[in-house]
């Protein structure tokens, strides 16, 4: 995966019991690779997550994930 990669950020919980939709649900949000480091990957939001529970929620903002939740998009 190159930096300026589409790419999906899968986030929340995978609880079942948790249910759909609330805050932490399980959901993916687009966004585009911006750096990699080890098995972080940092990636700019490209739509608001209503569902966030850390604060990485708007458009625009860059956040940290770890590369299992990171999966290139067509």
């Amino acid at each position: 995966m190159k930096f300026g990669s589409k790419v999906w950020v899968q986030r929340g919980s995978l609880n079942p019991r948790l249910g759909d939709p609330q805050p932490g649900c399980c959901r993916r949000i687009k966004g585009i690779l911006v750096f990699a480091r080890g098995n972080d990957r940092w990636v700019r939001m490209e739509e608001d997550d209503p569902y966030d529970t850390v604060g990485w929620n708007t458009k625009g903002q860059v956040g940290c994930w770890g590369k299992s939740a990171v999966t290139e998009r067509p």
